[in-house]
C-alpha cells in the first residue's frame, strides 16, 4: 500500500516536471521564432554596421598663388596615426592606449590624453581621433609590424598644409590649426574633430573657399577593426584655389630688406626687433606686400602642439610673433603726419603758400617744445624737406584741431580701412569726437576715485568721533577731516583742468605727430595712397579671385572706391610737390633714392616718433616710420613702414621702403646701410 502511494506521488511529479518543460521549450520556441522572423531585419542592419565603417577622405585645401600664378601655400602628403575605438572592449582599449604611449614614446602624448581626446568626441562616435600627425617612415614601420596586436590603430594618408616659402608673408597668409574651439559654432556643422580650419590670415577669411569637400569610404572590417574590402567610395573635392594681389618678387624684396636692415640697425639699438610694412598698389588698393616682424612660419601651426619654445615665441615673448604690425599694431606717426597738417592749414586758409616761419629750434615756452634742427627761414616746401617741427606746430595752431581732425578723417585715419584680413585694429585721431567721448570718461573716473577718498576719510573719522566725548577733540577731528578734504577737492580740481581738457602744447603735439596720435600702418599706407592718387581712397584688399582647381573663376574681386576726399586739388597738388622735396638734395630722404633715375622721382616723408611726453634724448628708443609713393609725377606704388625702436625713419625702415622700389622699377639694388643718426626728432613736452 506504502508503494504504491509512493509511486503515485512520483508519477505526479514527474508530470509536473514534463509540464514545466515543455512550457520552457514552447516558449524558447516563440522567442526564437520572434527574434528570427520579427527581428531579423534589425538584426541584420546592426550586423552589418558592426562590420562596416566609414572612413573619411580628407579633401585638398586649395592653394593659395600670388597674382602671377606662383605657388605660396599647397598641400604635402603625411601619415597620421590615427585610432578607431568604436567596438573596442575597455580592457582593449587601454591595453592599445598603453602600448601606443610606450611606442610612441612622445612626451605631448600621454594616456590621460588620449582618453580625454576620446570623451571628448561627444556623439562622433563614428570618427577615428588622431593621436599624432606627420609621423616618420620609421614609425609607420614599427605600427605596422605590431599592428596585429593594435585593433583599432590605422597608419592613414592625409594632405597637410605646406608653405612654400616658409615664413615669407607668414602673417598675411595666416595659418592652420585644430578646430576645437570652432567646432560648437555656427557654420561649422560639417567639420569633424580631426579637421584643420584657417586661424589667422587669408587662411582664415577664405575658409570657405579654400576648404575642400571630404569624401568617404565604406570598409568592411573584422571584428577587430581589421579591413577587408572595400563597399562603397566616394571622393573629396579639392578647395578652390585663391589668388593674390601679391607680387611674390616683391613680397622677397620686402622680407630679406626687413631682415636685413632689422640686423644692422641692431649693431646701434639692440632693440629694434620688431616692426610692419604694406606696399600697396595706389590706384586699386590691392596689397602688393606686407611684411611683420617678428615672423610668423605657418608650418608651425599645422596641426601640431606647438612646444615650449614656439609657444612663448608666438604668444608670451615681447614682443609676440603671432602679432600682425602692420594692420594691428598702432604706432605714434610722427612726422609722416606733417602733410596731414600742412593740407589742415591750407584748407583753412590761413597758409598761404608764400608764407615763412622761422625756425631758431624751439616753438613756444623752450624748452618745452623743440625742434630738431635749428631751419631757419622755411616755407611749406622747405620744412616739409626739412622736417621742421617748428613750421608744423605754428600750422597746428593756424587750423587748429577741429581742421585737423576734419582733413585726417578725409584719409581715412578714424577708421579701420576693412582690408579682408581679420582682427585689423583701429587707430586713433583725436579730433573733437573722440575728445568729448574720451575727456567724459577720465572726468567720470576722476570723480569716482576722489569720491571714494573722501568717502573712506568719512568713515574714519566718522570711527574717530564715536570714540571720544570730549567736545573739543570732536572739533579737532571735523576740522582735520574738512581740510583733508578741500586738499582731495583741490585735486579733483587740478585734474580735471588738466586730463579733461585739450590744451595749446595738445595742437602743437598732434600737429607734428606726436601726443595722442596712433595709427596702424595699413592706415597710413592708405592716407599716403589717397594723396598720392589725388584722393581717392580704396578699400585695400589682398585677394584677387577665387577660381576652381580647373581654372574657373568662381568670384573676382574689383577695387573698391569708399571716398573721394573733400580737399582743394590745388591743396593736395602742394603738397604733393612738398612731399618731392623731401628726397631732393638737402631733404632728410635724398640719400635714399639719389641715384634713382630722374624719370623715377619718389615722393617721401621720414619720421621719427616716441611715445608719451619726454624731451629729446640722444640715443633713445624712437620708432622709426617712413611713407613714400612713386614715380610722384605719376604714381602707382605707395609704401608705409615702421621698426620700433629704430631711431631713424630713413635710417632704419626707408631702406626696406628703398629695396622694394628698386625691385619694382627694376634699378640696381643699394647696400643697405643704416644712418648713424637720426632725421627728425619728435617734439614733445619736456621734463
Amino acid at each position: 500500500m506504502g508503494l504504491q502511494r509512493e509511486r503515485l506521488i512520483l508519477e505526479k511529479n514527474l508530470k509536473i516536471y514534463v509540464v514545466v518543460i515543455v512550457i520552457m521549450f514552447l516558449v524558447l520556441i516563440a522567442r526564437l521564432s520572434w527574434l528570427q522572423l520579427l527581428r531579423a531585419e534589425s538584426f541584420r542592419t546592426e550586423a552589418v554596421s558592426n562590420t562596416m565603417r566609414w572612413i573619411p577622405e580628407p579633401a585638398l585645401r586649395g592653394e593659395i598663388v600670388d597674382r602671377n600664378g606662383l605657388v605660396i601655400a599647397t598641400n604635402r602628403p603625411v601619415f597620421n596615426l590615427t585610432l578607431d575605438y568604436l567596438g573596442l572592449q575597455d580592457q582593449d582599449m587601454d591595453q592599445v592606449i598603453n602600448a601606443l604611449v610606450e611606442i610612441l614614446d612622445d612626451p605631448e602624448i600621454k594616456y590621460d590624453s588620449i582618453k580625454e581626446a576620446i570623451q571628448s568626441q561627444g556623439n562622433r562616435l563614428f570618427e577615428p581621433i588622431i593621436i599624432k600627425r606627420d609621423i616618420p617612415i620609421e614609425l609607420v614601420t614599427v605600427i605596422e609590424e605590431r599592428k596585429r596586436n593594435l585593433p583599432g590603430v590605422n597608419i592613414t594618408s592625409q594632405p597637410q598644409r605646406y608653405y612654400t616659402y616658409g615664413s615669407l608673408a607668414g602673417h598675411l597668409l595666416g595659418y592652420v590649426h585644430s578646430i576645437k574651439d570652432e567646432l560648437e559654432q555656427p557654420g561649422f556643422e560639417d567639420y569633424g574633430l580631426s579637421d584643420l580650419v584657417g586661424k589667422t590670415g587669408v587662411e582664415k577669411t577664405y575658409e570657405q573657399f579654400l576648404r575642400g569637400e571630404d569624401g568617404f569610404r565604406q570598409m568592411e572590417v573584422t571584428a577587430k577593426n581589421r579591413p577587408i574590402r572595400e563597399v562603397v567610395a566616394i571622393p573629396s573635392v579639392p578647395g578652390n584655389t585663391v589668388v593674390l594681389t601679391m607680387d611674390l618678387k616683391l613680397q622677397q624684396a620686402m622680407d630679406n630688406a626687413f631682415d636685413e636692415t632689422l640686423l644692422k640697425v641692431q649693431e646701434e639699438h639692440p632693440k629694434a626687433v620688431a616692426g610692419g610694412a604694406v606696399l600697396l598698389d595706389v590706384n586699386t588698393g590691392k596689397v602688393l606686400a606686407m611684411a611683420s616682424r617678428p615672423v610668423l612660419n605657418p608650418d608651425d601651426f599645422n596641426g601640431r602642439a606647438l612646444n615650449q619654445d614656439q609657444a612663448d615665441y608666438y604668444f608670451r615673448n615681447t614682443p609676440p610673433a603671432l602679432y600682425n604690425r602692420a594692420i594691428q599694431g598702432s604706432y605714434v606717426p610722427g612726422s609722416t603726419f606733417k602733410p596731414i597738417t600742412g593740407m589742415a592749414a591750407l584748407e583753412s586758409g590761413l597758409l598761404d603758400l608764400k608764407d615763412t616761419v622761422v625756425c631758431t629750434g624751439s616753438y613756444w615756452n623752450p624748452p618745452y617744445i623743440k625742434c630738431w634742427s635749428v631751419h631757419g627761414r622755411v616755407d611749406y616746401y622747405a620744412a616739409m624737406a626739412g622736417s621742421c617741427n617748428v613750421f608744423f606746430q605754428e600750422m597746428a595752431r593756424r587750423a587748429g584741431i577741429e581742421e585737423i581732425g576734419r582733413v585726417g578723417n578725409e584719409f581715412g585715419l578714424s577708421d579701420i580701412t576693412g582690408i579682408d584680413l581679420p582682427f585689423e585694429s583701429n587707430g586713433l585721431l583725436p579730433d573733437l569726437e573722440w575728445q568729448e567721448e574720451e575727456f567724459g570718461t577720465r572726468a567720470d573716473k576722476i570723480n569716482k576715485e576722489i569720491n571714494e577718498k573722501i568717502t573712506e576719510l568719512e568713515i574714519e573719522y566718522q570711527e574717530r568721533i564715536t570714540q571720544t566725548s570730549l567736545e573739543q577733540e570732536i572739533k579737532r577731528l571735523q576740522n582735520e577731516l574738512n581740510g583733508k578734504k578741500k586738499v582731495l577737492e583741490q585735486e579733483r580740481k587740478i585734474q580735471l583742468e588738466h586730463y579733461t581738457n585739450w590744451h595749446e602744447w595738445d595742437n602743437y603735439n598732434t600737429g607734428i605727430g606726436q601726443g595722442y596720435n596712433q595709427y596702424t600702418i595699413i592706415q597710413i599706407v592708405n592716407y599716403v595712397a589717397t594723396l598720392a592718387n589725388g584722393g581717392k581712397r580704396y578699400k585695400p584688399y589682398t585677394v584677387e579671385r577665387i577660381v576652381t582647381p580647373e581654372g574657373i573663376i568662381v568670384e573676382e574681386f574689383m577695387p573698391e572706391l569708399i571716398a573721394e576726399v573733400n580737399l582743394l586739388p590745388q591743396t593736395i597738388l602742394e603738397t604733393q610737390k612738398a612731399l618731392q622735396a623731401v628726397t631732393n638734395p638737402g631733404g632728410t630722404a635724398y640719400s635714399l633714392f639719389k641715384h634713382f633715375p630722374k624719370d623715377i622721382k619718389v615722393a617721401a616723408k621720414t619720421g621719427t616718433a616716441q611715445p608719451g611726453r619726454v624731451g629729446y634724448i640722444k640715443n633713445k628708443d624712437y620708432d622709426g616710420l617712413f611713407i613714400a609713393y612713386a614715380p610722384a609725377d605719376n604714381p602707382q606704388i605707395a609704401f608705409a613702414g615702421v621698426i620700433e625702436h629704430g631711431y631713424s625713419g630713413s635710417g632704419s625702415i626707408g631702406l626696406v621702403a628703398r629695396a622694394v622700389f628698386e625691385e619694382y622699377f627694376g634699378i640696381t639694388k643699394t647696400e643697405i646701410q643704416p644712418n648713424k643718426v637720426a632725421d627728425d626728432m619728435p617734439a614733445v613736452s619736456a621734463e
